[in-house]
């Protein structure tokens, strides 16, 4: 076997998901025709990889530092890049972080400290190469020339550093924000109305969301130079690892070492086997249904209090009795020169889904106040679930709230640390 050869592959390893050869007997066949056979596996495990899985470390690719070269080592690994391609190593691949730092350096892409620090984020990408040569038929129309192809496309992975002056967001948090919402926090996107319960929440949450996604190529203002299949354009890269504060130091005479004191590895996408995902759920539902997981009783909840001077708006899920706010809504102010005063008379007005009052005053940095609404105790806020009580489950997004057992919304106006 000849040593590889870089050369252009966008044939020897295209994908075409969506077209498949169509053979009949005695027919012909040509390289576009082979190309076809295997441009379509190829694309359909490609778009399955890159849009339901996504891209990730699957195994390995442990990063390391050289003790005494300026080296940073990856061992063996398999990823999931974001073009859904199969990135492997079986070696040990080696970056020489003095080489790479001195180019970048020449090129203006590296900021260093004054003691010649930096921060930069390791990455994985796929790349690939055309290797055994065969001689090749001339075609018809050449000058009837020698012409060498390559039999065989070898794919491997390439490390390279990627710079920064300020740490990059988390891109996992941005993924499925509004989903990621409902499930923490039980909120919906403003243009979503509240469903019959947590679950029609979420497929309307989900639904959303999905509608919203496409290739860069495919979404608003559709630019031609942007992929039409895949959530991401090349190269795709995996990070694997953060690296704040690295310095390239002297190690005696004309030697070097790199100084990395931190070696994050939480910045990449991991993985998780699907059976291991269903133990984790199995774990999660064992012994604890009827225990630390019990079915919501329906009980209304809040979803925000918004205050706007004196006036104070408690926003509701669920239909709630009327007569049930008077006595479960309490109101005391806090002086830091006497401490807790009495409960303030309240007039609260009730709507379809808030409850409205006014303060004696507006808070001010003297006097603040803090608001309980019960769903414990013996007159809590209830509603009618099947014609019978259910009290206040608290915030939305709460563990569920029973029949018998509800709970508070505890707020101190102003509550500057929290949403409104």
């Amino acid at each position: 076997m000849t040593a590889p050869r870089s050369a252009p592959l966008a044939a020897s390893l295209e994908v075409d998901p969506f077209t498949s050869l169509a053979v009949h007997f005695g027919m012909l066949l040509g390289v576009s025709d082979l190309q076809v056979l295997s441009a379509g596996p190829r694309g359909k495990l490609a778009l399955h990889q890159a849009w339901q899985h996504g891209k990730g470390v699957v195994w390995g690719f442990p990063v390391t530092v050289g003790e005494d070269s300026a080296e940073l080592t990856v061992g063996p690994g398999l990823c999931t890049d974001g073009l859904g391609r199969e990135v492997s190593s079986g070696v040990d691949l080696c970056l020489d972080v003095r080489a790479w730092l001195e180019d970048q350096r020449q090129a203006g892409t590296v900021t260093t400290t004054e003691d010649g620090r930096f921060d930069a984020r390791l990455v994985v990408r796929h790349e690939a190469c055309l290797s055994r040569p065969v001689p090749t038929v001339a075609s018809s129309c050449g000058q009837g020339g020698e012409s060498v192809g390559y039999s065989r496309v070898l794919e491997f992975a390439h490390l390279d550093l990627r710079p920064y002056a300020r740490r990059p967001a988390d891109e996992r948090d941005a993924a499925f924000r509004q989903l990621r919402e409902l499930v923490r926090d039980g909120t919906l996107p403003p243009e979503l109305t509240t469903g019959t319960g947590r679950l029609a929440d979420f497929r309307a949450v989900a639904a959303h969301v999905v509608a919203g996604l496409g290739p860069p190529g495919l979404l608003p203002p559709r630019p031609a130079d942007r992929t039409r299949l895949f959530p991401e354009d090349d190269p795709g890269e995996v990070v694997l690892a953060d690296l704040p504060g690295m310095a390239v130091v002297r190690h005696g005479p004309g030697r070097w070492r790199l100084d990395a004191p931190v070696v994050d590895l939480s910045v990449r996408r991991s993985h998780v086997p699907t059976w291991v995902l269903s133990e984790l759920l199995a774990e999660l539902l064992d012994g604890t249904i009827d225990e630390q997981c019990p079915a919501d009783a329906g009980g209304p909840r809040v979803e925000r209090v918004r205050v706007d001077g004196a006036t104070v708006t408690i926003e509701l899920r669920g239909e709630v009795v009327a007569a049930t706010v008077p006595t479960a809504l309490e109101v005391r102010p806090f002086r830091v020169d006497t401490g807790w005063g009495d409960p303030v008379p309240l007039t609260p007005a009730l709507t379809a889904d808030r409850v409205t009052f006014d303060l004696p005053a507006a808070p001010t940095e003297d006097v603040t106040y803090r608001m309980v609404l019960r769903g414990t105790g013996p007159t809590p806020l209830v509603g009618l679930v099947d014609g019978r009580p259910v009290p206040l489950a608290g915030f939305v997004g709460d563990p569920p709230g029973t029949r018998g057992q509800g709970r508070d919304v505890v707020r101190r106006i102003p509550d500057r640390g929290a949403p409104s």
